[in-house]
């Protein structure tokens, strides 16, 4: 996965965004480590936020990317798993994905706990598409 990834996804994406290099180096950095997986989709809002034109069709691959490898997972009050989320990455921002997914919980579930904590993660390769 790793040489793909970095062939298909991160390379492309250096010659277009060169002037954002850290957001790509710590995207690289926690993609390929499976660690903080909330940064990589940080890192793909910096990038979209940055794109003009002909540069956002250059996220594709990273966001199905980001879409296949991660997921948000809702867990309640016991830390307790509840459901895993598919992320689909719509919105214009970060604040605006954050946003909706808390109406989506708030309007479209129905969870026996007072607290409900929503965070990304990677897949497990049972989950993995």
């Amino acid at each position: 996965m790793s040489a793909q990834f970095l062939h298909e996804v991160l390379v492309p994406l250096s010659d277009a965004f060169y002037k954002q290099a850290d957001a790509i180096l710590d995207l690289r950095e926690h993609a390929l480590s499976k660690q903080n997986p909330g940064r990589c989709v940080s890192c793909y809002f910096k990038l979209f936020n940055a794109a003009r034109g002909d540069k956002v069709r250059r996220l594709n691959a990273l966001r199905k990317w980001l879409e296949t490898n991660l997921v948000v997972v809702a867990k309640d009050d016991q830390d307790q798993l509840l459901e895993h989320i598919p992320l689909f990455l719509d919105d214009a921002d970060l604040e605006s994905f954050c946003q909706r997914m808390l109406q989506e919980v708030i309007h479209n579930r129905v969870y026996n706990s007072k607290r409900i904590e929503l965070q990304f993660a990677f897949k497990s390769d049972g989950l993995a598409a």
